[in-house]
């Protein structure tokens, strides 16, 4: 199987969760803003916080499912 074959196969939370919030942040910038360039600022705004909120999570269920 190829490489790319491969790379599409191989789904997981990360992966989803990242083209979502890829998608939502789109649509909110779309809908926030009415020009071009502070669609772009805002959605890239979108991503960076959503991002962040969701290494954060990762963090705390790693934590959590170390200490049980």
């Amino acid at each position: 199987m190829s490489a790319l074959g491969t790379a599409l196969l191989e789904w997981d939370a990360d992966r989803i969760v990242r083209i979502l919030v890829a998608g939502v942040s789109v649509f909110l910038a779309v809908r926030v803003t009415d020009s071009v360039l502070v669609g772009l600022g805002a959605a890239v705004l979108f991503v960076v916080a959503f991002n962040c909120l969701w290494v954060i999570a990762t963090r705390i269920r790693g934590r959590l499912r170390a200490t049980y």
